[in-house]
């Protein structure tokens, strides 16, 4: 399953459980709570959203 916009928003934080399941963090929730804290996958529409801008070689590792 993909997360839609949340895998590329630079407001989105990955979290692994101790047992292993992934969940999607929304930063922007801790300071609007128009934002749900973990969001229904997949997001296909955000108006937060905003595109991470990764710097060359220190990209996230693929999950």
């Amino acid at each position: 399953m993909t997360a839609g916009l949340c895998e590329s928003c630079a407001f989105c934080r990955r979290i692994r459980s101790d047992r292993g399941s992934l969940f999607y963090l929304c930063e922007r929730s801790f300071h609007d709570p128009a934002y749900p804290k973990y969001p229904r996958l997949p997001v296909l529409a955000c108006g937060g959203y905003q595109r991470r801008v990764e710097e060359a070689g220190s990209g996230d590792p693929p999950e």
